[in-house]
């Protein structure tokens, strides 16, 4: 049996999250055991607590060399975001560590976002880049855009965040059962799904939702997730008095009933890799509208709208309201030719490990 340890899962509910949880279970338990990069890990009897960052660096990479040493992994599997830090797989490769998988969820970095990101952060984001095929033995991404911004120009394979596409497939009991649970009738409804953080422009979508309200009064608009900037939208959602109109659903683990419960979604999103959600909405045969910033290869079977950040909320606003009348069709063999079920992200997983241990 072979140990893969897992890097990129959090308590976090996003889209790197989902893609882990959908991969692992359906990697084959007699071949594959899986360890999870944890705040504690208790691995053959003994706890493990990492460090919380790299802040204190000696003792960050003292501990990971110690963990690599004493702990016997056949993979290691870094799902990540940004290419700012490489250290994990610097120190598997020095560990022996055979198998390792660096993949691409993103188009962007956070710390980019209005400028952040400082020079040593950029300096060792071009250094990472140039040099990690020196201690990545493979590099997958989850899109073209996404491959091609965190590796430039190295070689790497795209791996389609696939999902359990039946499980969202548009169900009417659902959608009832949902809708009854939070008051909701007739009415039309626009979701967000996703993070409130930065990179998912939150502000702008509740300004989006102020004026989808202004266009039709009997509207609402739902958040379905949780972050950094909850806080200050539910302040201004609470400042306009639209508590009644603007919902928020918290981290949620039932989506794929919100993906029937809702008409639409709206994705203002400043940057995007290929988004989990979309596939999703993909396979609901939910409408959806979303910025151009996201990639067009998140676009399998034509029910997206690519809308410009800088048109403003009323433009949004009519698109999502528009889009909301649209009829369910199920798209679910177009996700399955494309690639998108869980059964086949696995499998390439699976040969995707096998032959570079070869």
């Amino acid at each position: 049996m072979k140990r893969i340890f897992m890097v990129g899962y959090s308590t976090d509910k996003g889209g790197v999250e989902a893609y882990i949880v959908n991969l692992c279970s359906q990697l084959p338990k007699e071949k594959y055991e899986v360890i999870y990069d944890w705040p504690t890990m208790k691995i053959d009897g003994k706890t493990w607590i990492r460090p919380k960052n790299r802040h204190n660096y000696l003792a960050y990479r003292n501990f990971w060399k110690q963990f690599f040493r004493e702990n016997h992994f056949d993979v290691l599997y870094y799902n990540t975001c940004d290419i700012v830090s490489i250290d994990l797989l610097k120190f598997a490769k020095k560990a022996g560590i055979s198998v390792r998988i660096i993949h691409s969820h993103n188009t962007g970095n956070q710390l980019g976002i209005d400028k952040q990101m400082s020079l040593p952060h950029r300096m060792m984001e071009r250094s990472n880049r140039k040099n990690i095929n020196k201690y990545a033995t493979y590099l997958l991404a989850c899109s073209k855009s996404a491959g091609d911004w965190m590796f430039g120009g190295h070689q790497y394979q795209i791996i389609h965040n696939g999902i359990d596409l039946f499980k969202y497939k548009y169900d009417l009991k659902r959608r009832d059962a949902v809708r009854d649970e939070h008051g909701i009738r007739s009415e039309r409804v626009i979701g967000c799904i996703g993070r409130l953080d930065p990179q998912k422009n939150p502000i702008y979508a509740e300004k989006i939702a102020e004026s989808i309200l202004k266009k039709d009064s009997q509207a609402k608009f739902v958040f379905i997730g949780d972050g950094e900037l909850s806080d200050e939208v539910k302040s201004i959602v609470k400042a306009n008095k639209l508590e009644e109109k603007i919902l928020f659903a918290g981290a949620v683990d039932n989506v794929n009933e919100w993906m029937s419960a809702i008409d639409c979604l709206i994705m203002p999103s400043l940057f995007e890799g290929l988004p989990f959600v979309l596939v999703e909405a993909q396979a609901a045969g939910l409408p959806c509208v979303v910025s151009s910033t996201v990639s067009k290869e998140a676009d399998f079977t034509g029910v997206l709208q690519f809308i410009d950040l800088d048109v403003g909320e009323d433009a949004w606003a009519e698109a999502a309201l528009s889009a909301c009348d649209n009829a369910r069709k199920d798209y679910l063999q177009n996700l399955i030719d494309a690639g998108y079920s869980i059964e086949n992200t696995a499998a390439e997983v699976c040969e995707i490990i096998e032959s570079v241990e070869k």
